[in-house]
């Protein structure tokens, strides 16, 4: 449920956003608010807390968009998540609003295990192929090391999995050699 009602959240924010050309300036606000949302337990508390007045809450959320800078278009929605009791989808909200901003600009995500750091010159020639393997015009890679899979890499693009381990070409042999 709280993907969904993200979902539309953020389709209706990124529409409007698209109208006053700030969607990358929303983009980088609502990932804000997602952070301080998952990094700070007292807020949450505070939000959640039913003992609590809702203008206090108000005063809260007031404050956050002045400090921030927010736009008003922003600081309108944070009201209405806040009258809707649904200010604990920010970090859904947000991630559905990142995807909104990538698909218009024609950009994916990767997520890239490596089994060591890449040279410059190899982290290029795996961002070209991955741009040739999904078609976008730009991509974002993410890189997290796992020695476990001894050499080679793993990438997560567009939900497939491409298994360029050392580690996973054993387990296919395994499994091969295991059918006969």
């Amino acid at each position: 449920m709280q993907t969904k009602a993200a979902k539309r959240y953020a389709a209706a924010l990124h529409a409007s956003a698209r109208q006053t050309e700030i969607t990358s300036e929303v983009a980088s606000q609502l990932a804000i608010l997602a952070g301080m949302w998952r990094d700070t337990p007292e807020l949450r508390d505070i939000i959640r807390n039913p003992q609590i007045e809702k203008s206090f809450k108000a005063e809260i959320v007031h404050k956050i968009s002045r400090e921030l800078d927010f736009p008003q278009l922003l600081t309108n929605l944070l009201n209405l998540l806040l009258d809707k009791g649904r200010l604990e989808i920010l970090p859904a909200l947000s991630a559905e609003y990142q995807a909104l901003e990538d698909s218009a600009a024609g950009r994916v995500r990767a997520k890239c295990l490596v089994a060591h750091p890449l040279t410059e010159e190899r982290v290029e020639k795996l961002r070209r192929r991955l741009l040739s393997f999904s078609g976008a015009k730009d991509i974002i890679i993410s890189f997290e090391t796992d020695p476990s899979l001894l050499a080679g890499f793993v990438v997560s693009i567009d939900g497939k999995i491409i298994d360029g381990s050392l580690r996973g070409r054993l387990h296919r042999l395994r499994r091969a050699l295991a059918q006969k």
